[in-house]
This record gives structure tokens, C-alpha cells and sequence, in this order.
């Protein structure tokens, strides 16, 4: 699984991604309403004392004197300036006064923003240019000079910041990165609260899927009042019940194959005395004692399915190549006419019960052998990726994709006409699941059924 499909990350991303959008449309809308009160009182602070600086000017030496004088410009190099007429510098002096290149000070700035009327003479004094202000970003209050004159004042608060570079300026901010790391922290932890629980009823659902019927889940989880711990009581109550059906299940199967089995003694002697009286030749005496011998082979596959769950999945360290090699020996001898390619690129190691490998790896092949003619061969693999891969696939044709689905269904017996009762790769399968492995099946590219058991290596 990716891991952008996990519920942990989906719920991570969800509620931090919730939590950032929330954050800036509050730092956007309210941080804009703030910086813009903020900006109108520092302006008009700065205003108030300018309008009084350039009142007090007017009064003390006149009209001209009122208009805004820019900072001084950088000191003149006269040596470079010896080089021009005094017309050519006197041009160049009358230039550097009215348009000054440098940066412009806060009170050239707040000039700009100032509009001062003389309200006797009815007439602009101050003002850098035309003052044309929308009446919504005004602010006008009148101003009396120390020798009485009244004075209208007029401030420009319309507020020319980038809005661009305002949200850039609050999302760079370091209460900003403050803000989603702690909103970080709490979508972790709120994953983590919900998706634990969740992955610890998944371990105990795949334990059940491995033939431990008894796997519970936790006391604490069990304990907890909300929906996870409901879900927790309501998954052991479902564990109980599969136990107790499958349990039921089994003890039926054994008790009717034990059952049988006395019959089937006492109708196998009949069959023994019937053809010593009637002779060997005698085809009713020979069926009979043919399906006896079938009758005994399915109540034994039924006992063996059965006790499979019985069996103890723990055991020693044992090597896969030695273990398959044997089988494979087994196989030759058992079917001579057989070919088996045999192919180990690994020696991996595994920790089971033995028994049970062997029972799935001797089902496999015979059910390879049972289900192909004597010249189709059959290749035997052995490799090490992530885990311990064992294949066997035959060179036959291989079966519909509808049949592939239920091959390991037990008595299934697709539209195969050799002998068999559909057990064998039922068997197989149970087998390596209470190894706590995996068995699957698909039709091999070139041509095949191919069967992979995949366990997992020994520490």
C-alpha cells in the first residue's frame, strides 16, 4: 500500500490542511482590518506633527518657505564638476533640487499624504500636489497656530500595500510557522489516536485469517468507552463466533470420518470375502473394492483438512533448499516418467513445522501431476526477495480466469476429469496460512498454471 493511501496520512494531511486554511483566512481577513487601523493611527500621529512643524514655518517665514524641502543630496565632487560651464551646473543644481534620485525620508513621505488650508485666506499652503482623495480615505481636523490663525488639515489614509505582499509578509511570519507546527502536532496525534487502535484490530484480524482462533484484542482497547472500543467488543464477540462455528465445524468433520471408517472396515472385508468366493475376475467384487479404496482416500483428505488447524505452526530452523530438493526426489521417484526441472537461487531459511510444508509442497505437486499429462513438465523454484518465494508450475495449458478464483476452494474440482475429490490445493493452502504465509495462483505468461508460497525468512 502507497503511503498516501494510509488512513493515517489522510487523516494527518486532512486535518492539517483544514487547520492552515482556517489560519490564513484568519490572518488575511483580520490581520488585513488590523494592519489598516495600525496604519491610519501611525499615519495620522505623523501627520499631527507635521501639519504643526509646517504651520509653525509658514508663520515664521512665509509662504514659500512652506514647500517640502527633500534631505540634502550626497556632498558634490567639484573636481568632476570643474570640467562643465557654470550654465551647464547651475542647470544640473536646479534639477537635483526639484527631482532627488536618493530615498526619499518618512517625512518627505508623509508630505505627500498632507494637505494644509489656510481657512482665513481660503487658500491651499501646503501640499506637495493637487490633493485629489477619495472622501472614504480622508481624515480632516482643523489645527489653531500660536498667534490664533485657524488651520484645515487634510490626510490621505488610503492604504497602498500589496495585498500579495502582505499574506506573503503574515505566512512567512514566524508566528505563522509557530501556528502549524503546533497544528502539525495535533493532527499527529489525533492520527495516531485513531489509527492505532485501528491497526492493532487489523494485526488481530490477520492472526484469525492465519488459523489462531483464539487471538483477542487488547484489554485496554476493550476498555475504552467510544466507537474504537465498541468496534473492539463487537470483534471479539464476531472472533467467538467464528471460533466456535469453525471449532463445531471441525469436530463434525472428524467425528463423521471416524464414523465412516467403521462401516468401511467392516465394507472392505465383505468386499475381501466376496471375491474369494467369486474370484478376482468378478467386475461387480472389483468395483466394489475400487470404491472402497476411494471411499478410504476422501475420508483420509477429510481428516486431514481437519487436523490441520490442530497442528502446531512453530518448529525449528530448517533450510528450504534441502527441504525441496527431497520432495522433489520424492516426486521423481514417485512419477518416473515425469520431468522435474529443479532451481535454487537462494538458501534461505525458515522457522515452521515442517510437517505442514511438506504436506502443502507434496500437495502441490501432486496435484500438478494429477491435473497435466506424464510429458508436460513441471519447473520447481526457490528465491529470496522480501521473503522466502517457493514455485511450482507446470507447462500445461493452464486454466480460465473464472476457475483461478476457486481453485483452492475445497472439492472444487473445476472441469477436470482425472481422479480426485477438489482437496488437494484446499489443503495446500491451509497449510501455509497456518505457517503465517501466503499461497497464490495465476496462469504463467508462457503458458501454465504456476502455484507461489511465499514465508517469511528466518531472523
Amino acid at each position: 500500500m502507497r503511503w498516501y493511501k494510509r488512513l493515517f496520512w489522510k487523516i494527518f494531511l486532512s486535518i492539517w490542511s483544514v487547520s492552515f486554511l482556517v489560519l490564513l483566512a484568519t490572518i488575511c481577513v483580520v490581520g488585513a482590518i488590523t494592519e489598516q487601523d495600525r496604519f491610519k493611527e501611525v499615519i495620522t500621529a505623523k501627520a499631527e506633527g507635521y501639519a504643526e512643524l509646517m504651520i509653525e514655518r509658514y508663520e515664521r517665514k512665509g509662504f514659500r518657505t512652506l514647500l517640502p524641502i527633500a534631505p540634502r543630496p550626497p556632498k558634490r565632487d567639484y573636481d568632476h564638476d570643474r570640467w562643465h560651464d557654470k550654465d551647464d551646473d547651475r542647470d544640473r543644481k536646479y534639477k537635483d533640487r526639484r527631482h532627488p534620485v536618493w530615498k526619499r525620508s518618512i517625512w518627505l513621505d508623509i508630505s505627500e499624504r498632507v494637505f494644509i488650508s489656510d481657512v482665513e485666506l481660503k487658500r491651499k499652503v501646503v501640499a506637495i500636489k493637487t490633493p485629489v482623495v477619495d472622501p472614504e480615505h480622508q481624515y480632516r481636523f482643523t489645527m489653531s497656530s500660536e498667534r490664533g490663525r485657524l488651520y484645515q488639515i487634510t490626510v490621505d489614509l488610503k492604504w497602498d500595500s500589496s495585498p500579495y505582499a502582505h499574506l506573503m509578509s503574515r505566512i512567512l511570519s514566524a508566528q505563522m510557522v509557530l501556528i502549524l507546527l503546533v497544528s502539525s502536532l495535533g493532527a499527529l496525534l489525533v492520527s495516531a489516536i485513531i489509527v492505532r487502535p485501528l491497526n492493532l484490530l487489523r494485526e488481530h484480524t490477520q492472526a484469525i485469517y492465519r488459523g489462531e482462533l483464539d487471538a483477542r484484542t487488547d484489554d485496554k482497547l476493550k476498555k475504552r468507552g467510544d466507537e474504537l472500543g465498541e468496534l473492539a467488543r463487537e470483534f471479539d464477540r464476531m472472533a467467538d463466533y467464528v471460533q466456535q462455528t469453525i471449532t463445531s465445524h471441525q469436530r463434525l468433520m472428524q467425528d463423521v470420518s471416524h464414523e465412516l471408517r467403521a462401516p468401511l472396515a467392516r465394507l472392505q472385508a465383505a468386499a475381501g470375502i466376496a471375491e474369494q468366493r467369486l474370484g478376482e475376475d468378478d467386475k461387480t467384487v472389483a468395483r466394489i473394492i475400487r470404491e472402497c479404496q476411494r471411499l478410504d482416500q476422501l475420508i483420509g483428505e477429510i481428516l486431514s483438512l481437519s487436523r490441520l488447524e490442530q497442528m502446531e505452526s512453530g518448529g525449528e530452523k530448517v533450510k528450504l533448499s534441502t527441504l525441496i530438493n527431497e520432495l522433489v526426489e520424492d516426486a521423481r521417484f514417485s512419477h518416473s516418467q515425469r520431468k522435474f526441472n529443479l532451481q535454487i537461487d537462494s538458501d534461505c531459511e525458515v522457522t515452521l513445522n515442517t510437517k505442514l510444508l511438506e504436506r502443502a509442497l507434496n500437495n502441490v505437486l501432486g496435484n500438478a501431476c494429477k491435473h497435466t499429462s506424464a510429458d508436460v513438465e513441471i519447473d520447481v523454484s526457490l528465491a529470496k526477495a522480501e521473503c522466502c518465494e517457493i514455485k511450482v508450475r507446470d507447462h500445461g495449458s493452464g486454466v480460465t480466469e473464472e476457475q483461478l478464483g476457486q481453485l483452492c476452494n475445497p472439492f472444487f474440482r473445476g472441469d477436470s476429469q482425472s481422479e480426485g475429490y477438489g482437496l488437494g490445493l484446499s489443503i495446500a493452502q491451509r497449510a501455509v496460512q497456518r505457517l503465517g504465509g501466503e499461497l497464490s495462483l495465476r496462469n504463467h505468461p508462457e503458458g501454465g498454471l504456476e502455484v507461489k508460497i511465499s514465508l517469511s525468512c528466518a531472523d
